[in-house]
């Protein structure tokens, strides 16, 4: 096996305790909001975004995410506008409530991993913060990418002559 892809491997074995580790707190200190609304969350809180956007972006179909959404905005943590330039698009967004729960649920996921982290050696800790540099270098490069190779993919469809 190449070094990429024990790396992959290894990467994804880590991902799912960790998340077990974040659920788990989120449900002992009262939390009641599940990982894929608390993704949502995040991403709304870089941008306003409409539906098919959050839809692409968590890799769920558009019913289960207006489904998501609808539970949401009847949490007071997102509101639906129109666009002001299409009236057909409606854009979510979180409202300050939704902040307020997003920066809660941020504090007791840092407070958590930051207790599970706490025995590790100062060597290790340095470690761990270079390897996650580099990680998140690569992905954010990923994104880049990804992001135009989606744009030319949509050109093709758009135009398959050209």
């Amino acid at each position: 096996m190449n070094d990429s892809l024990a790396l992959a491997r290894q990467l994804l074995e880590i991902i799912p305790p960790v998340m077990q580790t974040l659920a788990s707190e989120l449900r002992r200190t009262g939390q009641v909001i599940s990982p894929s609304h608390f993704g949502v969350m995040a991403m709304l809180h870089l941008q306003t975004c409409n539906l098919s956007e959050l839809a692409e972006h968590q890799w769920v179909s558009l019913p289960t995410m207006s489904i998501t959404i609808s539970r949401l905005e009847e949490s007071g943590l997102v509101t639906r506008t129109r666009d002001e330039n299409d009236r057909r698009v409606v854009m979510i967004e979180l409202t300050a409530a939704g902040i307020h729960k997003l920066d809660q649920i941020r504090d007791i996921a840092e407070t958590r991993i930051s207790v599970v982290l706490s025995d590790l050696s100062s060597a290790d800790k340095k470690s761990l913060a270079n390897g996650l540099g580099i990680l998140g270098k690569v992905f954010e490069l990923n994104k880049t990418l990804d992001s135009a190779t989606d744009e030319e993919d949509g050109a093709l469809r758009e135009n398959p002559l050209t």
